[in-house]
């Protein structure tokens, strides 16, 4: 089970590194931008940037702390 507290660190790097996090029937989530995933205690909301309007989410996943079983470093360092 990821804890709260890990993905929140990730989220408050600065700069923010983007990261994939990968759960344990292997669906992987990219996490592109600190204001576009809200971390809970029991799951997260993992949004995905509207095309048409900037910092607002076209979709989003609902995901289970406990399937998430690793987060893995994913390209360049963001400003946020």
């Amino acid at each position: 089970m990821m804890h709260p507290n890990d993905l929140l660190t990730l989220l408050r790097r600065r700069p923010f590194e983007p990261f994939r996090i990968v759960t344990s029937d292997g669906t992987v989530y990219e996490v592109n931008h600190p204001d576009l995933m809200l971390v809970g205690t029991r799951s997260a909301v993992i949004g995905y940037p509207s095309r048409d309007i900037p910092g607002a989410a076209d979709r989003y996943d609902i995901v289970s702390l406990l399937q998430m079983i690793r987060v893995e470093q994913a390209g360049s360092p963001v400003e946020a």
